[in-house]
């Protein structure tokens, strides 16, 4: 680089932290005109378009660099930057897996691409990435947090543990990295610890004005102190949406009832406005009786499913509304040594999109299996959904089985059906008036966004008990898991459930609170503790207001031999 050069890198960087964008812009262009592959005059020509709102521009700019200088990685950064500020995520994504393809060896391709998928869910594919990201650059904070977050979401505290302590060695002054080793240390039971690293929360916090107040109070309530944490909630001046179903849950838990439903409420009303979602009620019911209408019982007969795979480990399937219980349901199932959890997995949602890309369209192109040369799809459903599990590490030959307990699957049990023709399927059941008042009190997406508001939620759970009961009529079976039913009688239901599964009890399942595992769910707590019945009748505390959905849930009440 001329000493030329670096003038007026030096002069278009002075203009740009002044404000003078057009002045920088003239240099970035002049700059540009005699060094074209500049790094500098790319980036400081496409910052001063996008700083005088001329962000078309400033697309335009680094698109050419890309077209004319491939090899070079950060433009293709600054690309997605740009893209994703003007809120065209799907477009950054694509410009993403491109970057990663040329650059294989950039760390940072890989720590971009890493977020992203942590972004949208994608955890375990995302920490690969992560994980690449630090061993080929250097491991900076924001990275070992965000890996160590994910894996928390994944249960795996002792590694996240590791990494979010190195986080926070690297930068103490980060406040995030030290929001998520203070939490992960409660969740470990290292009550003390997490106290000591969340003095420093609250003085980073303090110093850069941000309120910590609600992380605060889970790291309290999760200490045993629910008292100190309500206290601390009740406090707070503008309260988020989380902070209220947190305040509400508190409040339930002191006995008062008509506080923690107004609480309630409010927390949902804002968490749906801070998210922007909304339930399309219409729209489920289309979709649902489009799935329903085609999969008549004559049609469903007639299609072929696919041979076991004896040479692997094969799916349990737990299923059941969010807060009905799946969650211990599994834990208690992987205390067994030859079960494995597999927690939320993706893959069903993941197989309809596979079934619309071999078939054109779903459920109808499933009509095509019925074809001699068409037939053997099912078994490419079988092998797509178990090669997904191997990337997830759950294809060990120490195992015979791994749960997938993905709630609401049941939407799409006809085609796990065809795929694992002898698959358990288990739907656990609880009293819908119990599941309610938990939906109420815990953040929820699950079921098209179906928990923001109790008529929606009675309405989404009314209609998934109806599909599931047509699911039985035209020939698919499951067993009935019922949470009241496993509270009064551990043992009992304990040994039906192996006796489905097809194994013996092991005592470890007796005592399935101690499992190491942590669920990382909402219920994460609660399936640590011993088997207690105060969950049972919750919803009579709420009677009056969960009388305008009593209508609505007659008919999944009483087909289930619940009342009210």
């Amino acid at each position: 680089m001329t000493d030329t050069v670096s003038r007026q890198i030096d002069q278009a960087r002075r203009a740009l932290a002044e404000g003078r964008t057009d002045e920088a812009l003239a240099l970035g262009r002049r700059l540009l005109a005699t060094e074209p592959d500049s790094l500098e005059g790319i980036e400081l020509k496409a910052t001063a378009e996008q700083g005088s709102g001329d962000w078309q521009a400033a697309e335009q700019t680094l698109r050419n660099a890309i077209a004319a200088a491939p090899h070079l990685y950060p433009p293709f950064e600054h690309l997605v930057l740009l893209l994703q500020a003007t809120g065209r995520q799907g477009e950054a994504e694509i410009l993403m897996r491109h970057a990663l393809a040329l650059h294989p060896s950039h760390p940072d391709a890989h720590g971009m691409f890493g977020v992203r998928l942590a972004q949208r869910g994608a955890l375990v594919e995302a920490n690969r990435h992560l994980r690449e990201a630090l061993r080929l650059g250097p491991r900076h904070a924001m990275l070992l947090a965000m890996l160590g977050h994910n894996l928390v979401r994944l249960g795996e505290v002792e590694e996240a543990e590791t990494l979010l302590a190195e986080a926070t060695a690297a930068d103490p002054e980060a406040l995030l990295p030290m929001v998520h080793y203070a939490r992960t240390l409660e969740r470990a039971r290292k009550l003390d610890e997490a106290k000591r690293v969340f003095s420093r929360v609250k003085s980073l916090a303090a110093r850069d004005g941000h309120d910590v107040g609600l992380q605060e109070a889970l790291l309290l309530d999760g200490a045993g102190d629910w008292r100190g944490a309500l206290a601390l909630l009740e406090d707070a001046a503008a309260p988020t949406g989380s902070a209220l179903l947190t305040r509400g849950r508190l409040k339930d838990r002191d006995g008062r009832y008509e506080e923690a439903w107004a609480d309630f409420v409010a927390g949902k009303a804002r968490r749906a406005a801070e998210l922007g979602l909304r339930y399309d009620r219409a729209g489920v019911d289309a979709h649902l009786e489009r799935l329903a209408g085609f999969f008549s019982p004559a049609r469903f007969a007639a299609l072929p499913g696919a041979p076991t795979r004896r040479d692997a480990p094969q799916p349990i399937f737990v299923m059941g509304f969010p807060r009905s219980g799946t969650t211990m349901t599994e834990q208690l199932l992987s205390a067994h040594s030859r079960i494995r959890a597999g927690g939320e997995l993706p893959f069903t949602a993941e197989l309809v999109e596979f079934a619309v890309k071999l078939l054109g369209r779903y459920p109808d192109g499933l009509s095509d299996l019925v074809a001699a040369d068409r037939r053997h799809i099912a078994t490419l459903f079988r092998d797509f959904y178990l090669a997904r599990a191997e990337t997830y590490g759950l294809i060990d030959r120490g195992i015979d089985f791994f749960t997938d307990k993905m709630p609401l699957n049941e939407l799409y049990l006809p085609l796990l059906r065809l795929a694992f023709p002898e698959a358990r399927v288990i739907t656990v059941r609880r009293h819908p008036l119990d599941i309610l008042v938990s939906v109420m009190g815990h953040n929820l997406t699950h079921g098209f966004n179906c928990g923001f508001a109790v008529e929606d939620a009675a309405h989404h759970l009314a209609a998934m008990s109806g599909l599931l009961a047509h699911w039985r009529d035209i020939g698919i079976d499951a067993l009935a898991f019922r949470y009241e039913d496993f509270v009064l009688d551990q043992t009992a239901q304990t040994e039906r459930l192996m006796a489905y599964v097809g194994l013996e009890v092991e005592p470890a399942q007796l005592e399935f609170h101690t499992n190491r595992r942590l669920a990382p769910t909402p219920s994460y707590a609660q399936v640590r503790e011993p088997l207690y019945d105060r969950s049972i009748g919750r919803w009579r505390h709420y009677a009056a207001h969960l009388e305008p959905v009593l209508p609505s849930l007659a008919e999944a009440m009483t087909r289930d031999s619940y009342s009210a």
